[in-house]
């Protein structure tokens, strides 16, 4: 795995730096704005029309993987848009450890969920400005991490 030795996972390599880490895709504004903790809209309509990941932005293969905190997994509705299932490893390897405002979470979830599925629905919002969520409709495999 490139740049595993130093935190930095393939999917995250190349990505742009903030304090030290790297930056989702789905978490950098089209006008180069970084921030950890929040996922761009844009972004993640992007995600989800182009099957592109969250992570690394190239095309999505299968499992189709979401993560999030376990409280998003029992609801069975996601903010981070889809992932590899790599990628979905390697960046809860890298931002799991460390807690924080990391994959678009505000606060870290005390439990992290990896949900694979064959697919998911965009659920766009019903108000202006707010966020959009991924719903996935059928459910592979839910495991979790603390």
């Amino acid at each position: 795995m490139v740049g595993r030795d130093v935190g930095v996972t393939a999917g995250l390599a190349g990505r742009p730096m903030l304090g030290g880490l790297p930056v989702p895709f789905a978490c950098e504004d089209d006008g180069g704005a970084l921030d950890h903790s929040r996922v761009v809209k844009r972004r993640a309509i992007r995600c989800a029309l182009s099957r592109i990941c969250g992570i690394c932005a190239e095309t999505l293969t299968r499992p189709v993987t979401f993560i999030g905190g376990a409280d998003e997994a029992d609801a069975g509705m996601f903010a981070f848009p889809p992932v590899h299932l790599d990628c979905a490893h390697e960046a809860l390897d890298l931002f799991a450890p460390i807690g924080g405002r990391h994959l678009g979470h505000v606060e870290a979830p005390l439990t992290w969920a990896v949900v694979t599925t064959g697919g998911f629905d965009l659920v766009r919002p019903t108000r202006r400005g707010d966020p959009v969520a991924f719903h996935p409709n059928s459910v592979l495999e839910t495991t979790l991490r603390d």
